[in-house]
């Protein structure tokens, strides 16, 4: 795995993502009503989101499999492909924003799902 920059390029396959992130691995902490209405995508609207962001992509074997955003020093965004969840890429991600906010504060309002690994990364 390695962690690169986000590119344009990216945002169809992080909308996908996040939708089964959200669908498959999230749906264990959330009610059915609740990841319905979180399961929404514009893709205008995350085009520029993630202009407006510091994006990085995790990739594996040239495929992304894990991104994670920040707007300003709060984390906005993590999601991670559910095939690959619990590997490690979540933590990577977070480590490598870190790497971009020396000496800053970082601050994020995480999902319960997510809550355990940025608790395991000192948030």
């Amino acid at each position: 795995m390695h962690i690169r920059a986000y590119r344009d390029s990216d945002l169809p396959l992080l909308c996908q993502i996040f939708l089964r992130a959200v669908r498959e691995t999230a749906s264990r902490d959330y009610t059915p009503g609740q990841i319905a209405a979180w399961a929404q995508v514009d893709e205008t609207r995350w085009r520029q989101k993630l202009a407006d962001s510091i994006g990085l992509v995790a990739v594996v074997n040239s495929q992304p499999v894990g991104f994670i955003t920040a707007i300003g020093t709060h984390i906005d965004l993590l999601f991670v492909s559910p095939d690959r969840a619990r590997q490690g890429i979540g933590g990577a991600l977070i480590e490598a924003l870190c790497v971009q906010y020396p000496a800053q504060i970082l601050t994020v309002d995480a999902s319960i799902t997510a809550k355990p690994c940025f608790t395991a990364h000192g948030f």
